[in-house]
């Protein structure tokens, strides 16, 4: 298993507490001429049979969807809906990328899919509707 990083990636620090204890397994990385997150993926990213865990795939898509939408359009988003198709086992040694197209964006809903690959190969495509999360008005004196 190599552990190498691909030219242009650098790490990428998460800022929710979850992602942050999540990267104690192993280390998250960006590259930002492309905005493609990605892993290496790791021995304690494996479930029972040796494969990694899907909790761990569906959580990577989720973030990177999370992220780029939130750079590319300049707002705060929660996740409302996603979909998630596991297309082929994901190894340990495997250099994950996480590619992320906004489909559709308004004012209230933005659409977006993530393509979870591995040297070229479709390994999960997720389907996802996040909410743009807006200010709290303040209270009215009257």
């Amino acid at each position: 298993m190599t552990d190498s990083i691909p030219e242009g990636f650098e790490r990428w620090t998460p800022s929710s507490p979850f992602m942050t204890h999540l990267a104690d397994l192993g280390a998250f990385y960006r590259r930002d001429a492309d905005g493609v997150m990605a892993l290496r993926v790791g021995e304690p990213h494996t479930n029972m049979h040796g494969m990694a865990h899907g909790g761990l795939l569906a959580t990577l898509a989720d973030s990177a969807l999370g992220y780029t939408i939130a750079q590319q359009a300049h707002v705060s988003i929660v996740t409302v809906q996603m979909s998630v198709e596991y297309l082929n086992a994901v190894q340990p040694g495997d250099w994950l990328e996480a590619h992320v197209q906004v489909d559709k964006q308004g004012k209230r809903l933005i659409y977006a899919t993530c393509l979870l690959k591995a040297a070229g190969r479709l390994m999960l495509k997720a389907n996802a509707v996040f909410a743009v999360r807006h200010a709290a008005v303040p209270a009215s004196d009257g």
